[in-house]
């Protein structure tokens, strides 16, 4: 029997715009009705730190942990995968699509002002992790993804942001 067609919704957006709790939000959508569905934040497929002699780059390794990933979500009969990351390059984001054969993959830019994404980070970062982020608000480090489509996620309820985000990926 034939695979049912499959879709990936990618989030991204600068640090503090919100694409795991908007992830979440997704899951909770996602868990009323009874499509078949996995929630990866791809942070955690790529929170390592390689020993130098292996020569391993670190998105490298996030893209075969996800093909990994992903041939088992098929098997086990997903439909629907939403990701989350920042996804700095068009060249990042080719690789994460070519990591899910047979999908077609749905890409959002999650934005916010600056002084809602500053908050956001001072309320979860501490040290060295919030020094950086608060430098790359302040740079505006948020990448351009050709044809992502922009959501606003600045002070909006998640939950409504989610529900945007699926019916803008015809995924509802």
């Amino acid at each position: 029997m034939p695979e049912p067609p499959a879709r990936a919704i990618l989030l991204s957006g600068p640090v503090g715009s919100g694409k795991t709790t908007v992830l979440r939000a997704i899951g909770d959508e996602l868990d009323d009705g009874d499509r078949p569905y996995a929630l990866v934040d791809l942070d955690w497929l790529a929170w390592v730190r390689p020993a130098p002699e292996s020569g391993a780059a670190v998105a490298d390794l996030l893209v075969r942990n996800l093909a990994h990933v992903w041939r088992e979500f098929r098997a086990a009969g997903v439909e629907l995968v939403v990701l989350a990351r920042f996804a700095p390059s068009g060249e990042e984001v080719d690789a994460i699509r070519a990591a899910l054969p047979g999908a077609e993959l749905f890409v959002v830019s999650l934005t916010a002002p600056r002084d809602v994404l500053e908050e956001r980070v001072h309320a979860r970062d501490r040290g060295a992790e919030l020094a950086h982020h608060l430098e790359a608000i302040a740079h505006g480090d948020a990448g351009a993804i050709a044809d992502a489509v922009v959501v606003n996620a600045g002070d909006r309820d998640p939950a409504v942001v989610a529900h945007e985000v699926l019916t803008l990926a015809g995924a509802p």
